[in-house]
This record gives C-alpha cells, structure tokens and sequence, in this order.
C-alpha cells in the first residue's frame, strides 16, 4: 500500500467543530440551491410488493442516465471486497482530483483528518474514490456491480470514471433503488464480508444522517441514501436513491432534479417520503389533543423612523385588531374581516417569539404582519372571534395570506425553497379574486441592473430579461438575465430585490410577463403578494357575495379547524430563533425541539420553569461573538436562553438533535445542579443527550477550570467522555442527578 495513506481507526462525530469545517458547511449551503429552472422526477413504491405509492413522471425513473456519485456504492464494495483497502483504511482528501479530464472538488466538510471507507461513502468524497479507483481493476467493479443486480462497467470507459459515475453505464433510478435495497438485505445482502456490508450500510447511513442525503435526516427520516450530481448538455442533475427505514426497510425511492444538485434531491424527495410514510402508518386512538394555552400577550417590535425599534406589551386581541386594519383590503364586510382577524391570530400563535433576538415576538411589517391604528371594524372582528384560531391535528396551523393571488393561489414551496407544502395551502384558481388587480411597471435598465447588484450579482448591462420557467399557477418561477452573473435568479427573489431596492410597487408579484422598452423592461402582471393561503382581496370578494367567515375559510384552508384557545396566561414552552433564510425550517426544527424537550424532561423527571429560546445564529463567527465560545463548540446556555451553530452546520455534520438535547438538559437542571461540579452538570447532559456511558471506575472526574481550558476539540471530548463515566459511575451507585445536586 502506497504511503500516501494510512490506516487509522474510524472516530466517532461529537459534539466539536473546527472551524474550517464550519466554513466549508456554511459556503456550501449559502450557494444557490437551483441553476437552473427544476424539472423534478421521482418515485416511492413498496419494497415487497412493488406498488408504486408516489410516483411524478415515471417515465423519467424508468430512463438510464449516469449516476454521479451513486456509483460509489459499487466502488467501494469492489475496493473491500478485492482486499485492495479495509473499512480501517483512511485516505487524506486533498479536496480536488482530475479524473481523465474531470475537475472535481470535494464539497464536503474538510476534516482536517484522513476519512475512512464509511465517511468517504457518507460525505461522497471524489478524492477517496478516485484514488482507490486508480488501483480498481474492472474485473473487481464489474463482480461488484453483478452482486447489486447491475449491468457490468462500460469497457468503452475507464475504471475510475466508471467507479464515479462520470462516463459508461448508464442505469435507471429504479434500478438503482433496488442496488440499495440489496446492501440493505432487501430480499437478500450480497454474498459479500460482513465487514463490507457493515462499512456499505454505516456510509449510506451516514449519507441520510449527516452527509449529502442529510436532509432526510434532518426530516426525521431514517434512511439507507445515496446522492449525485451529473452534467448533462451544461445543466446538472442531481439524484438521490435510497430505503426506509434503513434497518428492514420497506420503501424504495428515487428523486431526479434537472438544475439542481443532489443534496436538492434529497430535500425534493422530504416530502414525498413524509406523505408516504405518515399515509401508511397505523392509526392510533388516543384522546384529542388539548388546546393550547392562551397568549394573552405578545411583545411587538414597533418600527421606529429612526430607525430600530420600540417595543410595546399588546393584548392578543389588540394586536390582531391592528393587523386586520392594516392588512384589510378597504371597505371590506365584516365576514371578511373575521376571517382575516382569525388567519392573523392564527399567524401570531404560530409565529410567537420570532423575533426574540431582538426581545420582543413579532415585528409590525410585512416580515410579520402589518399592524396599523385598529379601527371600530377590525376591533368588532377582533372581538367576534376571540381566542378562535386555526388548527390541523390538535395543533396552531402554519397559515398565510397575501393581499391579492391574481386568480390563483400558489403552494408554499413554488415561494420558498425548502418549504412544506401543507394540504391545506394548495395552489388552485379562485374566480373570487378574478385576478386583481392588474398592474404594469417599466423598470429602466439601470435601476434594474442597480437592483441586482444589492443582491450580490455582478455585470455592467442587462441585455436581456426573459421567463424561462414558471410554476403550475403560471407565475414567473425562474428568469434569464443576460448580462449579469449568475444569468438565473427566481422570480421571488426578482420581486425581492426589486421592492427592496426600487419599491414594491415595481412587481408586485410573480405573476407576470416581461417585455423590453426602449429605456428598459415592463412587467405587467395581476395580484399582490406571494399567492400563498388566503386571498384578501378574494376572501372580501366572497364575503360580498353572501359567505360567512367559516365558509372564507375553509375555501382558502381546506381541511383546517377551528377551535377556540384554552384559558390561562401563559406562553408556548420554546421559542426558536432563525435566520430570515432559514425560516422555512422553522416547522420541522420547533417540531424537533419540542419532541426533545418532552423526552429530555421526562428522562429527568422535570420541567422548565420558564420559556426556552433557542437561536441558531447566521454565522459561526455570530455564534462566538454572542457566546464568548470557541469554534469548536456546538452550543451554550445561559439560563433558559440556548445559542448554537448555524442550523446548516448542525445539520451537515449530524448534531442538531444531539446538541439540542444536551443544551436542553442544561435548562432543566440549571436550578436544581446551581452549584455543583460542572462534571455533574455536563454528565448528566451528555446522559440526557444519548444514554448512560460506561462507568471508568478510579476515573478522575474533570476539575471544572478543565471545561474551560481544553484548547482542541479532541482535548474537550475527553473532558466530556470523563464526566460522563463519572456521571455513570454515580447511576451505578443508585444515585441519581436530583440526589447529587442536593
């Protein structure tokens, strides 16, 4: 073996970051998700009976094309398995490689360490691969493709271009699924070491865990993944294959996107695997889920012209009979009123503590909602309907309203990259709206071109601008730019950037159609807004024409309740603090730390006296700004306030709910631990966070200036490992940490 590599034992992901890692994670999620406009492709059929459950353009499944980096799965069996490396084995990844003519680059964390065979399959490293690639011999790739159920190399190819799915073969998505099924055992493993296919399932694991496919992980989706990004005609595809759950798995799927990367297929594919599995889960009887708690007042950031803000203690109710005064279409009948007065209430409840950065809930503008001097209308709507809100499941709804759909409504993930589409925000027409208003703007070249270059794109004319995709309500998804550097944006971001820079009244929403004038572009187009949920000017329309509140609502929120708010003064039991970028997160990331904070509590016997705020901070440089931390921390506590790495960070690396739960654990022990050894504080956490350690008897427990001064994040993770087994020693012992912290 080479001396370029070196054989070193597999390390287990803690709790530490460098931050060059950090970085890396950070420029990889900051790149535009999509190049170009998204065709989408994918399927979800039962492993055993074969019956597709999901399907969108089946035909597209069912067509060979490369598969990028899903060959590796291929690569590195045959590499195991022809003894030409070991699971143990660790190559240094220099972060680019040239493969007969391919430049590629490792877009993964840098490590600052040789990864072995299970992280080069999880995080996809080109390096690791095409190394080992080099020394493959076609005989070995092509047993290996055999054992998976697929057809042998492309001679016509070479070996390592092969082994990366960049020339050769070409195989159905389908067929693909199927090659992971068998690593998985589904119907039966390959006949290979179990050491291999121990290293195959840990990479594709990994992959859904932490690395490329990391999205499913984030969902909550236990999965064996593989992504890859392939350039076909100067437009990249990206692909992601996988089963769920990964032990025993019963469902196959397989998601293409055209524009897009594979990390974006294993975003797409989130939802899809969520209707799916939730659809075939057992129903369980249980009681109704009680109403929450009533908010009886929020903290609301008023903008000052100064600027900055002002913050004023509101009423519920006050507060909504503001926002439907500022957010009301003129004129509008009480019924629309009311239903505009329940969507806010409903907003709000959802949205509390948005702002609590900033120490205070929700803003008074269009970020949040526009609050402005209630009138005797909007109070009297207010008023009839106090403490109503709307629910889906037992639970506050995620709703949305916009001033005008133009006669179609839109789906949350058509606005914003990453969102869940709920059923109850479907895109459809509403003749109610009827398309108002119309509306038609010229923008001079120059002030357009000043626009975009706020938004960070480069160029000195704009010769063209044209729509080169829309979205299924017709609205401007994606547009060319020529000229300018990136030529694409989306056509939320173009409206963004425009109102932000020039005035909203330029494009007032993405349902429109653009031409060239002499001195620049028109864009004439209907509504106002971003499409999605309730249409007010339809919602006023209807109301008009004879419909009651309920009926507004159950036209624009189809499946959603109403219900009335519990009595009480209190406020909700977590307050998630996000990135504007990221706020589409939000759901599933308050989901999983509510999740925690009920299993952490539990586990400890208690509960938080006060509201929790957690707030994953922009950068990481924010992060040790706030905290005082080192880089190579995750999270820190102080009180009931939690602040932690940037979510994309967390999430890439795998430590959001692990980090989550041992921060939580800080906050509901902090009171009764005030005091104690900071060994026992953190050996509870890291018990909390993941189970008992084993015990080190006549292990010195760490002094607490030990916590403080490790300068490395393997010297902090020792610390830790010695509190916990000091921790585990005391369970041992029937001591628990509530006995302890007497």
């Amino acid at each position: 073996m080479s001396s370029a590599w070196c054989v070193r034992p597999a390390s287990l992901y803690r709790l530490v970051l460098v931050v060059r890692i950090a970085l890396c994670v950070l420029a990889v999620s900051a790149r535009p998700v999509h190049a170009q406009p998204q065709g989408v492709a994918s399927l979800v059929f039962d492993l055993q009976t074969k019956v597709t459950l999901a399907a969108e353009r089946p035909d597209v499944i069912d067509r060979p094309l490369l598969p990028g980096s899903v060959m590796k799965i291929a690569a590195v069996a045959a590499a195991l398995e022809s003894g030409l490396i070991t699971p143990r084995t660790s190559i240094v990844c220099t972060r680019t490689i040239v493969v007969d003519g391919h430049q590629l680059t490792c877009t993964h964390p840098d490590l600052h360490r040789p990864l072995n065979a299970e992280e080069a399959l999880a995080h996809s490293c080109n390096v690791f691969v095409g190394t080992v690639a080099a020394r493959l011999s076609r005989a070995a790739l092509d047993s290996s493709l055999s054992s998976l159920g697929l057809p042998p190399s492309d001679p016509a190819a070479s070996v390592r271009a092969s082994a990366l799915g960049l020339e050769g073969t070409r195989l159905t998505p389908r067929a693909l699924i199927a090659a992971v099924a068998r690593v998985a055992g589904t119907p039966t493993a390959p006949a290979w070491r179990s050491s291999t296919l121990d290293t195959l399932r840990a990479g594709l694991r990994g992959a859904a865990r932490a690395g490329t496919a990391s999205a499913l992980g984030a969902a909550g989706i236990d999965a064996l993944a593989k992504t890859g990004t392939v350039g076909v005609g100067g437009v990249s595809q990206g692909l992601v294959v996988g089963v769920t759950p990964s032990t025993a798995p019963t469902i196959g799927f397989a998601l293409l996107v055209s524009g897009g990367a594979g990390m974006d297929a294993a975003a797409l594919a989130v939802t899809r695997l969520r209707t799916v599995v939730q659809a075939r889960a057992p129903a369980t009887a249980g009681p109704a889920a009680a109403a929450p708690p009533m908010a009886r007042t929020l903290r609301i950031g008023v903008t000052q012209r100064t600027g900055g803000y002002t913050v004023a203690a509101m009423p519920l109710d006050d507060y909504v009979a503001g926002v439907t005064a500022g957010e009301a279409e003129s004129a509008s009948a009480p019924a629309a009123l009311e239903a505009l007065a329940i969507a806010a209430r409903t907003y709000a409840l959802a949205n509390a503590g948005r702002h609590a950065a900033d120490g205070f809930d929700l803003c008074d503008l269009t970020h949040c909602q526009v609050l402005r001097r209630a009138t005797r209308a909007s109070t009297a709507a207010a008023a009839a309907t106090a403490a109503t809100y709307l629910s889906a499941g037992g639970r506050v709804a995620e709703v949305y309203y916009t001033a005008s759909c133009g006669g179609h409504t839109e789906k949350p993930s058509a606005v914003w990259h990453g969102a869940r589409d709920e059923p109850h925000l479907p895109s459809r027409p509403d003749e109610s709206c009827g398309g108002e208003p119309a509306w038609s703007s010229e923008i001079a070249a120059r002030d357009l071109l000043r626009a975009l270059r706020a938004g960070g794109f480069t160029g000195e004319t704009i010769r063209g601008v044209s729509v080169i995709g829309r979205t299924g309500s017709g609205r401007a998804a994606w547009l060319r730019i020529d000229g300018v550097t990136p030529a694409v944006i989306s056509g939320e971001n173009l409206r963004s950037l425009v109102g932000r820079v020039l005035g909203w009244q330029h494009v007032r929403s993405t349902l429109f159609e653009v031409t060239r004038t002499p001195s620049g572009y028109r864009f004439a187009g209907h509504g106002a807004g971003h499409g999605v949920g309730l249409c007010v000017v339809g919602a006023a329309q209807r109301a008009r024409n004879g419909a009651d509140a309920a009926a507004i609502l159950r036209a624009y929120y189809p499946g959603l309740t109403l219900r009335t708010l519990a009595a009480g003064d209190s406020t909700p039991a977590v307050r998630v603090v996000l990135p504007l970028e990221q706020e589409a997160a939000r759901r599933d990331v308050t989901n999983l730390v509510e999740r925690s904070l009920a299993d952490v509590a539990a586990r400890l016997g208690t509960t938080a006296a006060s509201p929790v705020q957690l707030r994953f901070h922009p950068t990481v440089e924010s992060y040790q700004r706030a905290t005082g931390q080192p880089w190579f921390t995750a999270a820190a506590t102080r009180g009931d306030r939690i602040d932690l790495l940037p979510l994309p960070v967390l999430r890439q690396r795998g430590l959001l709910e692990s980090a989550v739960r041992h921060e939580l654990s800080h906050v509901l022990t902090a009171r009764a631990l005030s005091g104690s050894p900071r060994w026992l504080s953190e050996g509870v956490a890291v018990w909390a966070e993941r189970g008992a350690a084993a015990a080190a008897p006549g292990a010195a427990c760490p002094a607490d200036p030990e916590f403080e001064t490790a300068a490395s994040p393997e010297a902090l993770r020792r610390v830790y490992d010695r509190a916990a087994a000091c921790y585990a020693r005391e369970l041992q012992r029937g001591r628990s940490w509530n006995a302890l912290g007497r």
